[in-house]
C-alpha cells in the first residue's frame, strides 16, 4: 500500500499523480508509525513540524514509541521533537512505550525527561478503567450494530463511544475470554487511520468499551447523503481506508483480520479523514459457533463478505482486500453493487455461482476495470492491502486521463 521510501527517477506523470498523497504533512505520521527512517527524514527536510499532530493529538513520537521504532525516535528527538507532548486523553510517548512494553524505547524517552502521567505501574491492566469513572445511566443511544449497542457517554470530560457487547453473545465463557485477550491487543494499537480504543470498564456487570467518538459519522452516511464521490475525495478515502488496514495486516507478531469491513466500519473524524473501526469484533462472535459465525443481514455485512467466509472455509488477510475493493467500488459508483436482492442472496451469489458486481464503466472507465480485476483475483494479486497503492495511484491517474479528456472535448465543442 503506502512506500514512504523515495521511488527512483518516477515520472512526471507519476510525480502529478502523487502530489495529492505525497505533499500530505500527515505523511510524516504514516512514516513513523511504519517505521520508516528515511520516509521521516524526507519529510522534516521538507520543513513539517516534528510535533505535527492528529486529531487525537497523536504526534510522530506517539506513533514511533507505541510501534518501538527507535532510530524514528532518536531522529524526532534530535529534530525537537516534545518528548512529554500528550495526547487527547493524556497519554505521553512514555505512556505508549510502557502500555506496548517497549522497555529499550522507555529508557530514551526517561533520558530525554519524559514522564508517565498515566501512572502504568498499577498492578491492574491499564486498558481497564473503573466502571464509576462512566455514568451509563446518563449514557446517550446513538447506535445499534451486529454486536451490541453503541452509546455517547462522558469520560473524563471527553466525549467517547461506549460499545457493549449483547448478552447473547456476552453470556458465552469462551467470548469473554476472547474478548480479554482481543483487548490485550487493541491497546497497543496507534495509527491516524483506526480509531482509538480506550479501555474496558471493569466490575461491570456488562462487557463494555471505549473508544474515542467520531461525531462526523459513517462513510455509510457519506454515501448515502452523496451518492457516487467525486475522484479525489474517492481516491483520498480509498488510501485512508488502505492505511489503516494496512497497520491492522502488518501488526506483529500477528496480523488483525478485520472480518467485517463496511462502510458502516469506517468513520470521519472532524478533519475528514477515515479511521477503521469494529477490528477484532467479528472474531469475538465467532467464539460463540464452533462452526463459524453468521453476521446479521440488518448490518449490511454480507454485501461486503468475501465468499470464504460465507462459505465458512479458512481464510486470511485476503477476505480483507475483496471487503475493501467493494467499498471503493461502491464509492466509485454511487451505491452498493446487486442493490436490489437481499444482502444475504448476494453473498450467496458470490459463494456458489461466482457472482461479482457489475461495473457501469461509463462513468470511470479505467478506474472500474482496475477495481473489477482487484475483486475478481483478490486472493491471487493480493494476500493483503500492501499493494493498494500502487492500485490507487493507477485509478489517480485513470481519473485524471479521464477528466482531461472530458474537458479536450469540452474545449472542442
Amino acid at each position: 500500500m503506502e512506500d514512504c521510501k523515495p521511488q527512483a527517477q518516477p515520472s512526471k506523470q507519476q510525480m502529478k499523480m502523487q502530489r495529492m498523497d505525497s505533499d500530505s504533512p500527515y505523511r510524516l505520521l504514516y512514516c513513523s508509525s511504519k517505521g520508516d527512517k528515511w520516509g521521516v527524514i524526507k519529510e522534516l527536510e521538507k520543513g513539517v513540524e516534528p510535533n505535527l499532530a492528529d486529531y487525537d493529538k497523536r504526534t510522530a513520537l506517539h506513533l514511533a514509541s507505541c510501534e518501538g521504532c527507535k532510530e524514528i525516535i532518536v531522529l524526532l528527538l534530535e529534530k525537537g521533537a516534545d518528548v512529554n507532548s500528550t495526547d487527547r486523553w493524556g497519554r505521553t510517548p512514555l505512556s505508549d512505550a510502557r502500555s506496548a512494553g517497549h522497555e529499550e524505547i522507555c529508557k530514551i524517552l526517561e533520558a530525554h525527561g519524559g514522564i508517565d502521567p498515566m501512572g502504568l505501574d498499577s498492578q491492574s491492566p491499564c486498558y481497564e478503567i473503573d466502571h464509576t469513572e462512566v455514568d451509563m445511566n446518563e449514557a446517550t443511544l446513538i447506535g445499534e450494530g451486529a454486536y451490541g449497542e453503541v452509546y455517547l457517554v462522558k469520560w473524563r470530560g471527553t466525549e467517547v463511544a461506549a460499545k457493549t457487547i449483547r448478552s447473547s453473545i456476552a453470556s458465552n465463557q469462551m467470548v469473554k475470554k476472547t474478548f480479554l485477550r482481543e483487548l490485550a491487543l487493541w491497546q497497543n494499537l496507534r495509527h491516524p487511520n483506526i480509531v482509538q480504543f480506550l479501555g474496558v470498564l471493569k466490575h461491570s456487570d456488562r462487557l463494555i468499551f471505549l473508544t474515542e467518538y467520531l461525531r462526523n459519522g459513517s462513510l455509510y452516511d457519506i454515501l448515502r447523503k452523496r451518492g457516487r464521490l467525486d475522484p479525489l475525495t474517492a481516491v483520498t478515502y480509498a488510501l485512508d481506508i488502505a492505511r489503516g488496514m494496512n497497520y491492522l495486516h502488518q501488526h506483529k507478531p500477528h496480523a488483525i483480520i478485520h472480518r467485517d469491513l463496511t462502510p458502516r466500519n469506517v468513520l470521519q473524524d472532524e478533519a475528514g479523514h477515515l479511521k477503521v473501526t469494529d477490528f477484532g469484533l467479528s472474531k469475538i462472535a465467532q467464539e460463540k459457533d464452533v462452526n463459524g459465525y453468521k453476521m446479521t443481514g440488518g448490518t449490511g455485512s454480507y454485501r461486503y463478505m468475501a465468499p470464504e467466509v460465507y462459505r465458512r472455509e479458512s481464510y486470511n488477510k485476503s477476505v480483507d482486500v475483496f471487503s475493501y475493493a467493494l467499498i471503493v467500488h461502491e464509492m466509485f459508483q454511487g451505491g452498493p453493487s446487486n442493490r436490489a436482492d437481499a444482502p444475504e442472496q448476494v453473498a450467496d451469489k458470490r459463494a456458489y455461482e461466482d457472482s461479482r458486481p457489475p461495473l457501469s464503466s461509463y462513468v470511470y472507465p479505467e478506474p472500474i476495470k482496475i477495481d473489477s480485476k482487484l475483486i475478481s483475483d483478490y486472493q491471487s494479486i493480493m494476500c493483503d492491502i500492501t499493494l493498494d497503492r500502487e492500485c490507487i495511484v493507477y485509478l489517480i491517474i485513470a481519473f485524471t486521463s479521464t477528466q482531461t479528456n472530458s474537458m479536450a472535448a469540452a474545449a472542442a465543442a
